[in-house]
């Protein structure tokens, strides 16, 4: 009877576990930042080039910081007590800065302030996600990426908005539309030195395509230089003089691996010369020229690709092609929350598949010893179909509700299975050791 008792509070402390488990798994934040310190994914060069301007993260607050561009006097020129602060740029003369500030629906909304981070200013709704801004060669415009906040996060297919290029108006907030496009995706925006044409990046289905719209004919034609790419060109960026591009694209030897890697590369449109610059066997993002040293700054991702994702600001030499990472004299203090990321680590799928198993197996033990051999498979068999239930429920909730819905709960059935099967496999073994004893 005492061995009876210890069995049935085994099976009701793994049962609470699991139930405690899954709740927690179910209602937790599920942001790879929420405790992240450090740097962000974008920075920008003032025109001085005398600072870095980037955002970073302190216990997961994004704000945005300045410092020297050696790392030293870093800097908080603007933070959000509800907003994560991202994707910072200087104007053109360095008086005024621009950042984007995402809310807690992940929707970005465009703000202006001083180069201190003084007298800030929105300059789009919480109805207009913009995923990327830019200054005007003149400061007194932003182009920006954008598309309507109700169709973001959308699959393709679900809605007939997508992304388009817009301008507005710094003084008077007001907003134009440059193109009608919905493009499924658009990215890397930045702009000609002389003004004249808009860079981004267009994935027509085949290849990522540099693309440029003319400000002065209202028109999109693809880039100088883009038939010259590779056709995985990401975070490209024009030189100051226009006959260079930097890029990073993914190394040819991680082509046939299972984890590609992604490099910085230098076309030169005059010499008609591709030259490698990294082999850091990571990920290279925001490559940004030096105008008066043969220099690019780039940020690397160190742990690619986990998250959340660690970047380093470096600076290669184009001249003796040496790299050199840029260390920053202080940092803002962070927590520890030791405690919440104990529970983080332990409260997670596989501890719930683990905690089932367990569960299944105090069970069948139960069962094989204080009742009879058959009914050690009655655990095994009630999960199986419950696996069975939730295998028919993934179609009809693909065909009635949502397809990612559907698919989900397709993905818990296969977990289902493998934790059922284990637990059968556990059955017959206490039995035929039981039995061979």
């Amino acid at each position: 009877m005492k061995k009876k008792k210890i069995y049935m509070i085994l099976i009701s402390i793994t049962f609470l576990l699991l139930v405690g488990s899954i709740i927690f798994s179910l209602l937790r934040d599920h942001d790879p930042y929420r405790y992240f310190t450090g740097m962000g994914s974008s920075f920008d060069l003032s025109p001085d080039e005398e600072d870095y301007l980037f955002s970073y993260y302190t216990d997961g607050k994004e704000s945005i910081y300045r410092s020297n561009v050696d790392g030293t006097e870093m800097k908080k020129v603007a933070d959000s007590a509800s907003e994560r602060l991202h994707s910072p740029r200087y104007s053109i003369d360095g008086t005024k800065i621009l950042f984007l500030a995402k809310n807690a629906e992940s929707i970005n909304t465009l703000y202006i302030a001083d180069e201190n981070g003084s007298n800030q200013k929105i300059l789009t709704s919480d109805k207009m996600h913009v995923s990327e801004a830019v200054f005007s060669v003149t400061g007194e415009q932003i182009y920006f990426i954008g598309t309507p906040a109700a169709d973001f996060k959308k699959a393709e297919g679900e809605t007939t908005e997508g992304y388009d290029l817009f301008v507005v108006d710094i003084a008077s907030g007001k907003t134009e539309q440059l193109t009608n496009q919905d493009y499924f995706t658009m990215d890397f925006l930045s702009a000609s030195q002389d003004g004249k044409e808009i860079y981004y990046s267009l994935f027509d289905g085949n290849r990522e395509k540099v693309t440029a719209f003319s400000l002065e004919e209202g028109l999109e034609k693809e880039a100088q230089g883009s038939n010259r790419l590779p056709k995985d060109t990401y975070s490209f960026r024009y030189s100051p003089d226009g006959s260079k591009i930097a890029y990073t694209t993914i190394s040819e030897e991680s082509l046939d691996s299972s984890l590609f890697e992604y490099e910085l590369f230098l076309l030169d449109l005059e010499g008609r010369q591709t030259k490698r610059l990294t082999n850091l066997d990571s990920s290279v993002v925001s490559p940004i020229f030096f105008k008066g040293q043969n220099q690019i700054a780039f940020l690397e991702n160190t742990n690619w690709p986990a998250d959340p994702a660690e970047h380093a600001l470096k600076v290669v030499d184009l001249d003796t092609e040496k790299i050199h990472s840029i260390e920053f004299a202080s940092f803002p203090q962070a927590s520890s929350h030791w405690f919440m990321k104990t529970i983080d680590t332990f409260a997670n799928s596989v501890t719930v598949a683990v905690l089932y198993v367990i569960l299944l197996g105090l069970f069948s033990t139960y069962l094989s010893f204080y009742h009879s051999k058959k009914k050690s498979y009655l655990p095994a068999t009630v999960s199986l179909a419950i696996t069975v239930l939730v295998f028919i429920s993934s179609f009809v909730v693909a065909f009635v509700v949502d397809p990612w819905y559907g698919i989900g709960l397709g993905m818990l059935a296969a977990a289902l299975l493998g934790c059922t099967l284990v637990a059968f496999g556990y059955a017959f073994a206490l039995n035929f050791f039981k039995k061979k004893n």
